[in-house]
């Protein structure tokens, strides 16, 4: 599979990021138990649709392999099952820049570069990129944040100053986090934590109708809840 994305890349760059690197790096360098390769999320500086137009010529025979497009986003969902019955499950997204004009609200989306694309996550331990490359040769492993740092300590720190005026419910996931893999919030994201729900910057109130969150807020909500 690996090797049949990189055929079909083209020359752009195309990148692992999100749990699959961080579980690899959590289990080869910090020696914790293999828990497995969750859905392989990918980033790539071009079209994804592009990508998985490729991806389906450049599998074997007898592959069977299912997607859909979600154009807003530039993103496809696929799954491949290769004739020896692995089965695979990829979220293909081309790298974008995102920004909140409201507090919760759906970002808007530009294009972007693989930098840009780990600049608009949540923590620096899911900043982390591996590069595929296309021939023979070392893997590339892009940093920017210094997430090995903070996965070395267990330590979970929020990429940016307004993550969660954001996307409020990283919080979720840092809870997520924690109980699964014993990490801790640093203290600057404390100090952010705290200050966002003290503040709660959104006229959607707890106890109000679901119906009436802001529309990103309430996206996320469903999707960390499913």
């Amino acid at each position: 599979m690996i090797q049949a994305l990189g055929q079909a890349a083209k020359g752009a760059r195309l990148a692992l990021v999100g749990g699959a690197v961080r579980y690899l790096l959590l289990h080869r360098i910090h020696r914790d138990p293999w828990r497995g390769l969750p859905d392989l999320d990918l980033v790539y500086e071009a079209r994804a649709i592009d990508l998985m137009s490729r991806l389906q010529q450049a599998l074997p025979a007898g592959s069977v392999c299912t997607w859909r497009e979600h154009g807003r986003f530039g993103t496809v969902e696929a799954e491949v099952v290769l004739p020896d019955c692995q089965r695979w499950l990829l979220d293909i997204a081309s790298a974008r820049c995102e920004v909140y004009p409201v507090a919760a609200e759906n970002p808007r989306v530009s294009p972007g570069c693989l930098e840009d694309d780990l600049r608009r996550r949540d923590f620096t331990v899911n900043a982390i990129a591996l590069l595929l490359l296309q021939s023979d040769g070392d893997s590339v492993l892009l940093d920017p944040f210094h997430g090995q740092d903070d996965l070395s300590q267990r330590c979970l720190r929020l990429l940016h100053a307004s993550s969660l005026l954001d996307d409020p419910t990283r919080l979720i996931r840092a809870a997520r986090y924690s109980a699964r893999l014993g990490f801790e919030l640093a203290e600057s994201s404390l100090r952010q934590s705290l200050s966002v729900m003290a503040a709660w910057p959104w006229a959607w109130q707890p106890g109000d109708s679901p119906q009436s969150a802001p529309p990103g807020l309430g996206t996320r909500l469903r999707m960390e809840f499913e």
